[in-house]
C-alpha cells in the first residue's frame, strides 16, 4: 500500500516537472504546433497532448483555432504581477523614480534580483535619442549592468566569488567585465562611492548610473538607475548625486536608517 502511495506521489511530481517544461518552452516562443512541442520537450505526443489538455482546461495555454498551434496565456504574467504587488517598496519605488525622472530629464530603471539576474520592475521617461533594450518583466545579468553590479557590490566578496564561478560571462560590447578580478575591483569602488556605473558594458552608446536601496527587511531590496547617452556623461556629478539622493530616500521612506 506505502509503495503504491509514493509511485503515487512520484508520478504526479514527473507530470508537475513535465508541465513546468511545457510552459517554460512555450514562454520563448510566438506559438508552437503539437509535434514542435513534444519535440523540443522530449516527449511522446501523447503524453504531451494531454498535459497541454490539462494546462489549457486550467488557462495556462491558449490555442489558436486557426493555426492550432498553442501559446502560453497571460495567466503566468498574472500570478507574478500579483507577487510583484505583494513587494511592500515596489508603490514607494515606483513613485520615487517617476520623480527621478522628472528631475534628470532621463530613463530611470527600478529593478530587483532574481535567481542571480536582473529583473526590471519598472522604467519611466525616455532620454533623448536612446533606444535601449530593458523592457519591463525582462532580464539582465548582473556583472555588466549598472543596477546589477549595484546589488552585487552588497554582497560579500566570498558571495560574488561563488556568483561568478556560476556564470559563463558574455563580452557585450567592447568594454564589458569579464574577469572576476576586474569585478572585484570595481565592486571595491561602487563600495567607496556608493554608486555603480554602466559605462557602455552592455549597450554601446549607453551609460547608466545606479545605486542599490535597503528596506527594513533586506539590504539590498532592489536598485534604481539613470539611463544616458554618453554624451550626456559631461554632467556625470549631477546624475550621481541624484541616485545617491533618490535611492536615500527610498530606503529611508522603506524604513531603513
Amino acid at each position: 500500500m506505502v509503495q503504491k502511495e509514493e509511485s503515487n506521489v512520484s508520478t504526479k511530481v514527473q507530470s508537475i516537472d513535465r508541465a513546468l517544461s511545457i510552459l517554460e518552452t512555450l514562454a520563448d516562443y510566438p506559438s508552437l504546433s503539437l509535434m514542435e512541442l513534444s519535440e523540443k520537450v522530449h516527449l511522446h505526443k501523447a503524453t504531451t497532448h494531454r498535459l497541454v489538455n490539462s494546462l489549457m482546461e486550467n488557462g495556462y495555454i491558449d490555442r489558436n483555432p486557426d493555426t492550432k498551434q498553442y501559446r502560453i496565456s497571460l495567466k503566468m504574467f498574472h500570478l507574478g504581477n500579483k507577487r510583484v504587488h505583494n513587494i511592500d517598496f515596489l508603490n514607494v519605488a515606483k513613485s520615487m523614480i517617476r520623480q527621478l525622472s522628472d528631475d534628470t530629464k532621463q530613463t530611470v530603471h527600478l529593478v530587483v534580483e532574481d535567481n542571480d539576474e536582473v529583473l526590471y520592475i519598472d522604467k519611466y521617461g525616455e532620454s533623448r535619442g536612446v533606444r535601449m533594450q530593458s523592457k519591463i518583466g525582462t532580464k539582465a545579468p548582473l556583472y555588466c549592468t549598472a543596477v546589477g553590479k549595484a546589488l552585487l557590490s552588497t554582497r560579500q566578496n566570498a558571495a560574488v566569488r561563488e556568483y561568478w564561478d556560476s556564470i559563463v560571462p558574455e563580452q557585450k560590447t567592447g568594454r564589458t567585465i569579464t574577469t572576476y578580478e576586474e569585478l572585484i575591483n570595481e565592486l571595491d569602488e561602487i563600495r567607496r562611492n556608493g554608486y555603480a556605473l554602466d559605462d557602455e558594458e552592455f549597450e554601446e552608446g549607453i551609460v547608466c548610473i545606479a545605486a542599490a536601496f535597503s528596506s527594513a527587511r533586506e539590504v539590498a531590496a532592489g536598485a534604481i538607475s539613470i539611463s544616458l547617452p554618453l554624451s550626456d556623461m559631461v554632467d556625470k556629478d549631477f546624475y550621481t548625486g541624484k541616485i545617491l539622493e533618490y535611492s536615500t530616500k527610498i530606503s529611508q521612506l522603506l524604513g531603513h536608517f
